[in-house]
Order: C-alpha cells, then structure tokens, then sequence
C-alpha cells in the first residue's frame, strides 16, 4: 500500500512543522535600537542623562554587540551623543530643537496631505474617519499618551495614503522624534482639543478630495503646535 498526503500529514513530525510558519523575527540589534529608542522618547531615559554601553546592555539584558549598533543607529538619528572612550549622553532636546522639528514637518507634511487628498483609498478615508471620531473622547491632558497613540497613527496614514514610501520613510523619523512634544509641560489644559479640531479640518479636507485645503489645514495644524509650545513655554 502506497503512502498518502494524509499520511504523512498526520504522522510526520517534518510535514506538521511545514504546515505552520514560524512567527518572523528581528535581530538582537534591532530589538535593542527598538527598546532603547522607546526609552528614550518616553523619557524612560531622560535628556543629559550619561551612559555606557555596558550598562545599556545589563539594562536591556543584551549583548554588547547588538548594544553598540543600536546606539550608533540612535547618534545617526540624533538621540544620543557618542563621546569616544567615555559613553554616551541621552542627546537633550531644547525647545530650540522643538521648534525646529516642527519648522522641518511643515516644509514636507502639507504637501504630503495634499497628495493623500487626491491619492487616499476609501478604505484609508474611513481609517482616518476612524481616528478622528475616536480621539473625540479624549479631552483631558492625563490622557494625552492615549491621544498621543492616536496622532501618530493618523498622521501616518497620512503619510501612507499619499502614496509615496520616499516620503513616508522621509517623514517617519521626525514623526518619532516628536512624541518627545508630547511629555512637555508647556501645553494648554485644551490642547487635546485643539489638535481634535485640527485633525477634523485635515480629514475633511482629505474625505473631500480637496488638495489645497488638505494642505492648509496641515499647515495651519503645525503652525497652530508650534505656536502653543513656544507660548506655554513663555508662561514657565
């Protein structure tokens, strides 16, 4: 008698491991960079505060190795400063270098909404609708992480919808770097509002179809952040 299919699947330890991928990876370094990073813009680690890699490594409970191309991924991106044969130090972010973030967004992120304005799918409009309506229901600066979690996810659907990944890729890393806004005490008690009207002018404006709004809007939504850090911090 001949062997079947169902033979082996049933009995064959090699075919039941075929039958079921492996969940995907990533590398040492990369799990390092990642956790490090996260860190760093929650403020786990905070702003001058000074390192060394050894102890980056019994923190993270990995190697030296993974350790050190994480960190100089992270000099790279401009969140830690590497001082030869010393450490490093947590890179502090001025306000200066606040503003100068968002200067940067604001010579790329309204054209990217206006490309996403004439290039989003339905199913990316209804996504963002989604978004929207969701952070309608937080108005209070204790929740502002869960708003926090909810900006970044909008405005990288943005950056998706648009349909460029050049721009996307370009305009991700700034976007990381600015949850670092998010954990300053300078912002208005209605801040949250504030941004919600201003992410509903940006989706409606998009949901229209209209380009030249969409970028306005944005336009006015960085403006209108970069206005209210640099005013809190003048109340401080």
């Amino acid at each position: 008698m001949g062997v079947t299919n169902s033979d082996l699947s049933h009995h064959s330890p090699m075919a039941s491991k075929v039958s079921a991928p492996s969940a995907p990876s990533i590398s040492l370094a990369e799990k390092a960079y990642r956790q490090l990073k996260e860190r760093i813009l929650t403020l786990q680690l905070r702003p001058g505060m000074f390192l060394n890699e050894l102890a980056l490594s019994e923190m993270l409970g990995i190697g030296r190795m993974p350790v050190h191309q994480a960190v100089h991924r992270l000099k790279a991106e401009g969140l830690v400063e590497v001082i030869p044969r010393k450490g490093l130090v947590i890179r502090p972010d001025s306000l200066k270098d606040m503003l100068s973030l968002l200067e940067a967004r604001l010579a790329m992120e309204p054209n990217i909404t206006a490309l996403a304005a004439e290039r989003a799918s339905k199913e990316q409009i209804a996504a963002l609708k989604n978004l929207v309506m969701e952070s309608k229901r937080i108005v209070s600066q204790t929740e502002r992480m869960s708003f926090m979690t909810l900006d970044r996810a909008f405005h990288s659907l943005i950056g998706e919808a648009a349909g460029n990944k050049i721009l996307a890729d370009a305009q991700r890393p700034l976007h990381e770097r600015s949850e670092l806004i998010w954990h300053l005490r300078v912002m208005r008690e209605d801040g949250l509002v504030v941004n919600q009207n201003e992410h509903m002018n940006i989706f409606s404006a998009i949901a229209e179809r209209d380009a030249k709004a969409a970028r306005k809007a944005m336009e006015e939504h960085l403006h209108s952040l970069h206005n209210r850090i640099l005013n809190g911090s003048l109340n401080l």
